[in-house]
């Protein structure tokens, strides 16, 4: 007979329903992906032996597995997601969570494979930056299984996810209000892709800054960027081309703000005497160029992020969870008043 003070263990209950120790930690941790007999057989073996499931807390996993968490990026080199990766991996050492980072290169089939991996190997959770007009069915799926699954900085038009990111619409507001009052009035406004959350929520924060002033926005001052400095350089060469009169550039991310920068210089332009130019995010380059810029907390979204996705793991809190951390100005030299 098994002694009273002898606790069940997980390979105990693992040999007992006949799979990996593996398959038991997903059944435990709430793996939506699991097939459904194996979950009955986990199931009726932890009821047989008469196994207690107690979560460890977050930094005291001694004895256990790490828990495994894919970090799935549409671009690596995009100096911003490396920002929010050294949260990331900061915080996992005191979770004692081992991350995979899988780069798709914004390439629809490589995402979809990660995520096909994801569905067969042993991975307790997700943070997930998107970047396609269309979310994957694979996704959805574990959207709708509430999987432990954290949207970082671009979110879903649904109430069902969870989501770290910064306050966008704050934030803009912020950058416009200052450069109206610098005395800016024709403002053109770099948005990334229409289908970004965080372009949609930049642009609510411009339009919200120029109507408090008694302005509207103008579409022949919207340009519309992809993200990345040469994209921005392109768009406002094009636009300086047309002699539209403007005073002021507010990139909605700190590369096209610099793409920016550099077409309004080969214009024959200044930066700030002839053109005030703003960005967003705060990437280490802007700081060099001496670029006004909106500064996201990178390393707090990262770190909220793995954070809220322990607890979704452990059960702590469930789906949907929103966290919006607060943007701040950050005064240099691009911009000037008039």
């Amino acid at each position: 007979m098994r002694k009273k003070n002898k606790a069940i263990t997980i390979q105990e209950v693992a040999a007992r329903a006949n799979v990996s120790v593996a398959t038991v930690s997903r059944v435990l941790n709430n793996n939506a992906l699991v097939k459904a007999h194996l979950k009955r057989d986990v199931d009726k073996a932890i009821k047989d032996l008469g196994y207690e499931y107690k979560p460890s807390s977050i930094g005291s996993r001694k004895g256990r597995e790490p828990y495994r968490i894919a970090i799935i990026l549409p671009n690596i080199a995009n100096p911003f997601h490396a920002l929010l990766l050294k949260g990331i991996s900061n915080s996992a050492l005191v979770t004692g969570a081992d991350i995979l980072i899988y780069n798709s290169d914004e390439n629809l089939q490589t995402e979809k494979q990660f995520f096909s991996r994801i569905a067969h190997g042993n991975v307790q959770g997700v943070i997930y930056i998107p970047f396609a007009p269309e979310i994957d069915p694979l996704v959805l799926d574990l959207i709708e299984k509430e999987f432990p699954l954290v949207f970082l900085d671009r979110a879903l038009d649904r109430e069902d996810i969870c989501l770290v990111s910064s306050d966008n619409v704050e934030g803009a507001y912020q950058a416009t209000t200052y450069l109206l009052n610098l005395g800016h009035r024709d403002i053109v406004f770099i948005c990334g892709p229409a289908h970004f959350s965080t372009t949609s929520t930049r642009f609510e924060g411009f339009a919200k800054g120029l109507e408090e002033h008694g302005l509207k926005v103008r579409k022949e001052l919207v340009l519309h960027g992809d993200t990345t400095y040469e994209g921005a350089l392109k768009e406002t060469q094009d636009f300086l081309s047309r002699k539209v009169p403007f005073s002021a550039i507010f990139a909605s991310n700190d590369l096209m703000a610099l793409g920016a920068w550099r077409a309004v210089e080969e214009a024959g332009l200044r930066v700030p005497e002839d053109v005030s130019i703003i960005g967003y995010d705060e990437v280490p380059l802007s700081s060099y160029m001496s670029l006004t810029t909106i500064a996201q907390p990178s390393f707090e979204v990262g770190r909220n992020s793995i954070m809220l996705l322990i607890d979704l793991i452990e059960h702590r809190r469930a789906p949907p969870q929103r966290i919006l951390l607060r943007d701040s100005l950050i005064i240099r030299k691009s911009c000037r008043k008039i």
